[in-house]
């Protein structure tokens, strides 16, 4: 059992968690495209893709259950515990809130955008975007390393 849901945690880490990291670019591009439709749509799937590697997450708590390898009391998994959780509430309502308002600013002003504020927004969505990266990328590293 501990083996199926092992394949099963790591099947859909791989599945999920690139187009989680990665989704917030695509609203940043469709920002500088100032293409208000797209830079909600990339806010719902930037949103869906964080809260499907919660159904990761899951399958991992059950790996460590059934696994008598590791426990939750190891350092380096309450680290990326904690980092992975902050990089999900990032990934699921920050980001997704920020293009939510981005998106209909942008729609509101049928595409017309002041640069500076352009400039502001998007500043501020690659600064969230590049803190998922790194929370998501230190996770992995974590995760495949396994320190003892």
């Amino acid at each position: 059992m501990h083996t199926l849901l092992s394949i099963l945690h790591v099947l859909l880490v791989v599945i999920t968690v690139g187009p989680a990291m990665f989704m917030p670019w695509l609203g940043e591009r469709a920002l500088r495209e100032r293409d208000g439709d797209r830079v909600h749509q990339a806010g719902r799937r930037c949103m869906a893709f964080n809260a499907f590697t919660l159904v990761a997450a899951l399958f991992g708590a059950l790996a460590t259950v059934t696994g008598d390898r590791y426990s939750f009391a190891d350092a380096w998994l309450i680290i990326a515990s904690t980092l992975y959780v902050v990089a999900v509430v990032n990934g699921a309502a920050v980001i997704p809130g920020v293009l939510a308002r981005i998106g209909k600013e942008l729609q509101d002003s049928h595409g017309v955008m002041d640069g500076e504020v352009l400039e502001q927004h998007r500043g501020r969505l690659l600064a969230l975007s590049g803190l998922n990266l790194v929370f998501y990328t230190v996770v992995i590293i974590l995760m495949a390393w396994r320190p003892i």
